[in-house]
């Protein structure tokens, strides 16, 4: 959903040079997106991500440090449910058994991240696999679970198969897990069970005969509800593998224990809270030795060692808030002992890396219940640290400036009112402390609640004026702040946080109106002109250059992707505003550089990643004095490098959370503006604020 908001101007400076990386205190995004596993695909010792979904398999390529490169796509010709990954043939590359059709499919590694073309092998129409050896000849077999029941394909050796065989029939779907259950030294299965309904009712386990058959199923009629998610790993430290099963059901988000008793047998022990419903896998991700649990939506519940778990916890992933049945992978990503988490999903690839102790490079999250996606920040309280005034259920939420990395705000004094918008801030009296202007359902158009200085504030106004986004300037030249909206009027202010009745800005608008509005000097007169957009009709950027006399002219450049909201700033060094403008139907960021003179020209296209593009922002964050554009989509920021010239660099998208739009760049842990190396500031509609803080050296 769009949000209406206030992208401020940033008058930039420089020569072009390198472009330097900057690192943030945050969870990494990569391009990808379905199922994730782990493996070595170019044989540099270097565990490599691969990842699939529908038609594609995406790869990773890492970098030793936690880090990753995009490797190469492929496009296998097949529909993929479920893979694994294994050295198949022993040649130090990662090869993957798919799932998809009828049957099985196996693309074997080339070694560079690509794979050859597949070799496919009948059976069953298939979801989850597993790798083993179910016939005890040394060489890895597939299972499957199922048309039918269960398959089993058993391997030749050298990454080759036979034909499926249905080996247990009559219990399948759709998770399946494989492990040692009655330590007889051979691989025995567990799988969801249906009822005459079609719904999950509990589960089985079949002890394996050695021989790739299985003896009769034991059946365990535990949970009458509908997909249940599997895992399997030794969850009390008895040495005997037990079985998590969380159930996918509206409000259900509890993942169930069954103990081993040692002879395959299983027990219910008890329930943990996982938040959310979605696939499992169990790990040690804290370092304790105790397996924990994880699911692909971020939920993580530590062990106790006993078969017990903590309340969950949850991290901010990128995330489409649905449940599936892959798990994420974790592993060591960096090969210092501590165990990451990468989290597959619909949008994209998400990288937790670990600090250890159960602590994770993520943004830091200053809850704020009922909060909007957007915010206002200045020094409200004047103890030379940035606050943020943000929107909630309730009114306006003051989040004091801490100046400290670990917790960078704390709860302060909130604004009680019904129904604000979007908030912007400035001086709207000329005492110098900043003061907050917003839209309010309540008052029926926009309210200015002057500054005390001690983070309150006191109701100066309101004027009743269209909804829209609003921005601040002295377009009259009288040196007082007045507002304009993109409901085209505008309100000149009297200096003392009231202001005049509004005027309409142009006499002959779109039929439909404008979309966005921005304020800058683009013609470099000394006199505050606006952009406006329009995304759906004329799919125009409007320019209206003030003419000093109250009024502007208006002209426009034509934009057939329907160009949505506008921020300007300096891109090239030349002293010209130009527009950063992202649009509604291509989905893309559009470049335009200005000519001093009203003019703007399209220097090139930024492709966003994801299916929530939100209005980009625009900042140096790397701290070379070249503004960069930051785009955020579905909870992560693509953050485009700027070489100096309009043109940029892409870097690895950094995380944020789901419910995040508008970005805003402080210095919130004591760093020096002269640094250029502001930290991230997302507010979030799922009820807080996400801080990225710039580790940048």
């Amino acid at each position: 959903m769009r949000v209406a908001l206030v992208l401020f101007v940033l008058c930039g400076a420089t020569t072009a040079v390198a472009v330097k990386v900057p690192t943030f205190y945050a969870r990494q995004d990569y391009p990808g997106n379905g199922q994730v596993a782990v493996g070595d695909l170019n044989g540099d010792k270097i565990p490599d991500v691969i990842s699939m979904f529908g038609y594609v398999i995406n790869t990773l390529l890492g970098n030793g440090d936690g880090t990753f490169r995009v490797g190469p796509t492929t496009k296998p010709g097949i529909p993929i449910n479920y893979f694994v990954t294994a050295d198949l043939n022993g040649d130090g590359y990662a090869d993957v058994v798919m799932s998809g059709g009828s049957g099985i499919a196996v693309a074997l590694g080339n070694g560079d991240g690509t794979f050859q073309p597949l070799i496919t092998y009948s059976g069953g129409g298939l979801t989850e696999l597993v790798i083993g050896d179910f016939n005890g000849d040394g060489i890895p077999d597939v299972v499957g679970v199922g048309d039918g029941g269960i398959w089993l394909f058993t391997g030749k050796g050298g990454g080759v198969f036979n034909p499926g065989v249905l080996t247990l029939a009559n219990a399948a779907g759709p998770s399946l897990v494989a492990a040692d259950f009655n330590g007889d030294g051979k691989l025995d299965v567990a799988a969801n069970i249906f009822s005459t309904f079609g719904a999950p009712t509990g589960f089985i386990v079949a002890f394996g005969n050695g021989d790739g058959t299985f003896q009769t199923p034991v059946i365990y009629w535990s949970l009458p509800l509908v997909n249940q998610y599997m895992a399997v790993g030794d969850v009390n430290l008895d040495g005997r593998p037990d079985i998590v099963i969380e159930p996918n059901s509206v409000g259900v988000g509890e993942a169930h224990i069954y103990l081993n008793n040692g002879s395959g047998g299983f027990t219910k022990s008890g329930e943990v809270n996982m938040l959310s419903t979605a696939g499992l896998t169990i790990g040690d991700v804290n370092g304790d030795g105790f397996p924990d649990l994880v699911n692909t939506v971020g939920d993580v519940a530590f062990g106790m060692g006993n078969g017990s778990f903590q309340p969950a916890v949850n991290y901010r992933i990128q995330s489409s808030g649905e449940g599936s049945f892959w798990g994420p992978a974790l592993a060591d990503l960096r090969g210092n002992g501590l165990t990451d988490m990468i989290f597959g999903d619909l949008s994209a690839i998400s990288v937790l890396l670990s600090a250890g102790q159960g602590r994770f490079k993520d943004g830091i999250w200053t809850s704020v219940p009922g909060s909007g996606n957007c915010a206002a920040t200045a020094d409200f309280n004047r103890d030379g640290k940035p606050d943020l005034a943000v929107p909630t259920s309730q009114g306006i939420a003051i989040l004091l400036g801490t100046g400290k990395a670990t917790a960078p705000y704390s709860m302060g004094a909130s604004i009680v009112v019904s129904g604000p918008g979007c908030p912007i801030a400035g001086d709207l009296n000329g005492d110098g402390i900043p003061d907050l202007l917003f839209g309010a359902n309540c008052a029926g158009g926009v309210v200015a609640y002057l500054g005390n200085g001690d983070g309150t504030f006191t109701l100066a106004g309101t004027t009743v004026v269209g909804s829209g986004t609003l921005v601040l300037g002295d377009f009259n030249h009288d040196g007082k702040l007045d507002f304009a909206d993109s409901s085209n009027q505008l309100a000149l202010g009297n200096g003392d946080g009231t202001f005049q009745a509004p005027v309409a800005i142009v006499s002959d608008p779109p039929t439909e109106g404008y979309s966005w509005i921005a304020a800058g000097d683009v013609n470099n007169d000394g006199w505050i002109d606006l952009l406006f957009t329009n995304w759906n009709i004329t799919r125009d950027l409007y320019v209206l250059l003030n003419n000093h006399r109250g009024g502007f002219a208006q002209s426009a450049v034509t934009n057939n992707q329907g160009p949505l909201t506008v921020t300007l700033a300096d891109l090239n060094g030349d002293g010209n505003l130009d527009a950063v403008v992202d649009t509604f139907y291509g989905y893309d960021v559009l470049v335009y550089l200005g000519d001093g003179k009203g003019g703007f020209t399209l220097k090139g296209t930024l492709a966003y990643q994801g299916s929530d593009p939100q209005p980009p922002a625009v900042g140096d964050v790397n701290g070379d004095g070249i503004p960069d554009i930051l785009m955020p989509s579905d909870g992560s920021i693509q953050i485009q490098l700027g070489n100096g010239d309009g043109t940029f660099t892409t870097m690895a998208s950094q995380g944020v959370g789901p419910g995040a739009a508008q970005i805003l760049l402080e210095n919130l842990h004591g760093q020096s503006p002269k640094l250029h190396l502001p930290d991230i500031v997302a507010p979030d509609s799922t009820g807080g604020v996400m801080v990225l803080i710039n580790t940048t050296k």
